[in-house]
C-alpha cells in the first residue's frame, strides 16, 4: 500500500469517525428533543431523501468521478445539475400526491442541493482530492447541529421540522463552499449540453444506481415496513440501532471510498486486488472490534443517551451484527469491482438481497415487529454480501 494511499485513508477514517460524532451527536439531540414519534418521522424523512438522491446519482455520483478525466468537466456538471434538479422535483410531486403536503416542500429543496452537493464530491474523489470531499462532508453535520439548535429554541412550536430546516440552512452554507473550492480546482467554465456525453453518462450511472437502489431497499424497507405494520414510535426505536451499526461502517466505507480513487487510476491487476483484499479484511477486524465494544453495553446507558424508549438498542446492534460485518467486508470489493466497471454483479446481489427482505418482512416484522426486522436486514445483508464476495475472488474465466 503506497504512503499517499495510507495518507488518504487515515484522513478519511479520521473524518469520518469526526463525522460519526457528529452524527451520533444529532441523534441524541433528536431523540431527546421529540422522542420516538419525532425521530420516526425524521427517520422517514432522510430516508426519503436518500432514495431520492439515488436516482440522482445516476449523474451526480460514481459516474461523475470515473468520467471526469475522460469527457469535457462542462458536459457532466451541465447534465449533473439538470438531472438533479428534475429528479428532485419528480420526488417533491410524488410525495404531494401521496398527501405529505407538509413534507415535500422540504425534501424538494434538499433534495436538489443534496444532489450538488453529491456532484461536487464525486468530482473530488475523482481528481483525487480526497481532502476536499473530507472538508465538505464533515461541515454539513456540524453545521446541520448548529442551525437545528437555532430553530429549536427560537421556534419551539415547529417542534421537528427544526431538522428539517436545519438540514436545508446546512446544505445550503454547504454549497457556498462547495463553489469556492469547485471554482478554485476549475471544475468546469460553461454549460455544455452533449446527448452522447449523456446517454455514456447515463449507461454508466444507471447500473451502478440500480444496485444502491436496490441496496437501499434492503436496508431502509423495514423502516417502511415497521410504520406500516406497527407504527411511526417503532420506526425511531429501530432507527437508532441501524444508525449504531451502521456507524460501524465507518472503516469500511472510509477505506472503500479511498481504494475506489486509487483504482480508477491505476486499473484492475494483481496489485490492487491484493490490496483490495487486504483492506476488506482490515475493515472486518476493525469493525468486529467495534460490535464487541456497542453491543454488550447495559440498557442503562443506551437509556441515558437516547432517552427510556431506547434502552433496547443494544439488542438491536446484537441483532444485526452478522450482517453488519458481512457489509463492512464486501462493501470494499463492491467499490473496486465499480471502478472496473463490474457493474452487473452489484445489481444481481443488490437484488437477492431484497427478495429476501421482501419475503421475510411480510413473514416476520408483523409478528416479531423490531426483533423481526433485525433478522430480515441481517440476512439480506448476509445474503447480498455472499454473492459478492463469490464473484470476486472466482476466476476471471469462470465470469460471465
Amino acid at each position: 500500500m503506497s504512503i499517499n494511499l495510507k495518507r488518504d485513508i487515515v484522513e478519511t477514517i479520521f473524518s469520518k469517525s469526526l463525522i460519526l460524532l457528529l452524527n451520533f451527536v444529532v441523534v441524541v439531540m433528536t431523540t431527546h428533543f421529540w422522542g420516538d414519534s419525532g425521530r420516526g418521522s425524521i427517520a422517514i424523512f432522510v430516508a426519503d431523501l436518500s432514495l431520492i438522491n439515488i436516482f440522482a446519482n445516476v449523474f451526480t455520483g460514481s459516474s461523475v468521478s470515473y468520467f471526469f478525466s475522460r469527457m469535457g468537466k462542462s458536459k457532466i456538471a451541465t447534465a449533473a445539475y439538470l438531472w438533479a434538479f428534475l429528479v428532485a422535483a419528480i420526488g417533491g410531486v410524488f410525495l404531494f400526491a401521496i398527501g405529505q403536503t407538509k413534507l415535500a416542500p422540504f425534501v424538494f429543496i434538499a433534495s436538489v442541493m443534496l444532489g450538488i452537493v453529491t456532484f461536487n464530491n464525486s468530482v473530488f474523489i475523482g481528481d483525487q482530492k480526497i481532502g476536499n470531499y473530507n472538508l465538505i462532508t464533515i461541515l454539513q453535520p456540524a453545521l446541520l447541529i448548529v442551525f437545528m439548535l437555532l430553530f429549536k429554541f427560537l421556534l419551539p412550536q415547529i417542534e421537528y421540522y427544526s431538522y428539517f430546516f436545519g438540514q436545508i440552512c446546512s446544505l445550503l452554507i454547504v454549497l457556498l463552499i462547495c463553489r469556492f473550492l469547485r471554482h478554485k480546482c476549475e471544475i468546469y467554465n460553461r454549460w455544455d449540453f452533449d446527448r452522447e456525453a449523456n446517454k455514456e453518462i447515463f449507461s454508466f450511472g444507471w447500473k451502478t444506481e440500480l444496485s444502491s437502489l436496490l441496496q437501499f431497499l434492503n436496508y431502509r424497507l423495514t423502516y417502511y415496513m415497521l410504520d406500516i405494520y406497527i407504527g411511526r414510535g417503532s420506526v425511531g426505536i429501530f432507527s437508532i440501532g441501524v444508525t449504531i451499526a451502521e456507524a460501524i461502517w465507518i472503516v469500511s466505507r472510509s477505506m472503500s471510498m479511498v481504494q475506489f480513487s486509487n483504482v480508477l487510476k491505476s486499473g484492475d491487476n494483481s496489485s490492487t486486488r491484493n490490496e483490495t483484499s487486504r483492506i476488506a479484511l482490515a475493515s472486518l477486524v476493525i469493525s468486529s472490534l467495534c460490535i464487541a465494544v456497542i453491543a454488550p453495553l447495559p440498557k442503562q446507558i443506551f437509556s441515558f443517551v437516547f432517552g427510556e424508549e431506547f434502552s433496547g438498542v443494544g439488542r438491536i446492534v446484537l441483532l444485526l451484527s452478522p450482517g453488519i460485518l458481512s457489509i463492512a467486508f464486501s462493501n470494499v470489493l463492491g467499490n473496486f469491482l465499480s471502478a472496473t466497471r463490474n457493474l452487473n454483479i452489484l445489481v444481481v446481489k443488490s437484488a437477492v438481497g431484497v427478495i429476501f427482505t421482501i419475503v421475510l418482512s411480510l413473514l416476520l416484522i408483523p409478528k416479531l415487529q423490531i426483533d423481526g426486522a433485525c433478522v430480515v436486514n441481517s440476512v439480506s445483508y448476509c445474503v447480498s454480501s455472499l454473492v459478492l464476495i463469490v464473484y470476486y475472488y472466482m476466476p476471471k474465466k469462470s465470469r460471465r
